[in-house]
């Protein structure tokens, strides 16, 4: 059973002008610095009082691991900022095969299509740490949408980028072969969502399988290849990329 907290939005914290890290340490908070500079946050256009009534009523859940935090096909009446951990967003396709499109982690916000789309999800959200992060309903950033026309730019650009992401992943799946493909999932692992060398993965093969589009089994086996051939080493759930221009030759050549 996930831990629920629901708990009124801290209001002192809204357009505050403390540290980031004073904000992490407060669990009863969700404003503008719990969110990146730059491109990526989308709340940075909102005045204090948007911001205010958006993050009023707020939900904020903690998911263990495996938990689903939205399911596929289901109507859902709010969106998902993440403060912390790593989840899985992924396809569920038939015979109980799926198809890992990202990962999503501390400071993303995930509102997909579904702000437009009568609040029904295109996606499984699965935790794969411990997630900690604030349910908001979608019917206050609908409003904001109609009333911020700066907001509603953001939130547009940002599906534009997911919707360009899902086109590169639909190249890379049906377009390469699958040393290609692992390739690209080791690249994106390291340069993307870990950011370091070595990186230690918290995935199962399984995971990993399912974002390159293959078994579990063809996986294992183009790893042990790389391994072999001096482009990877691998210490149990560790993976260290040792020639990163190889690895990008052959996502490269496909």
């Amino acid at each position: 059973m996930r831990e629920e907290l629901n708990v009124k939005a801290d209001l002192k914290c809204v357009g505050c002008v403390k540290l980031h890290d004073d904000c992490e340490k407060t669990l009863d908070c969700c404003c503008k610095n719990c969110f990146k500079d730059g491109e990526l946050n989308l709340l940075k256009s909102l005045e204090n009082s948007e911001l205010e009534s958006l993050v009023e009523g707020k939900q904020q859940i903690i998911y263990k691991p495996g938990e689903n935090i939205i399911k596929q096909n289901i109507s859902s009446t709010y969106v998902v900022c993440i403060r912390k951990g790593l989840a899985k967003v992924y396809v569920e396709g038939v015979k109980g095969k799926s198809l890992i499109v990202r990962l999503v982690g501390q400071h993303d916000f995930i509102s997909g299509g579904d702000l437009f789309n009568g609040n029904v999800q295109q996606f499984t959200i699965s935790a794969v740490t411990e997630v900690h992060c604030c349910l908001i309903s979608s019917n206050k950033l609908t409003q904001l949408f109609i009333q911020n026309n700066r907001f509603a730019v953001e939130l547009l650009r940002n599906h534009a980028r997911q919707n360009t992401n899902l086109l590169n992943k639909l190249v890379v799946l049906t377009q390469k072969y699958m040393p290609g493909r692992v390739a690209d999932t080791l690249l994106y692992l390291k340069n993307n969502i870990f950011r370091t060398n070595p990186f230690s993965v918290p995935l199962t093969r399984q995971d990993l399988a399912d974002m390159s589009n293959m078994t579990k089994e063809s996986l294992v086996r183009i790893l042990q290849q790389f391994k072999t051939s001096g482009l990877i080493k691998i210490r149990g759930n560790s993976i260290e990329i040792t020639n990163e221009n190889g690895l990008q030759e052959i996502s490269k050549n496909g």
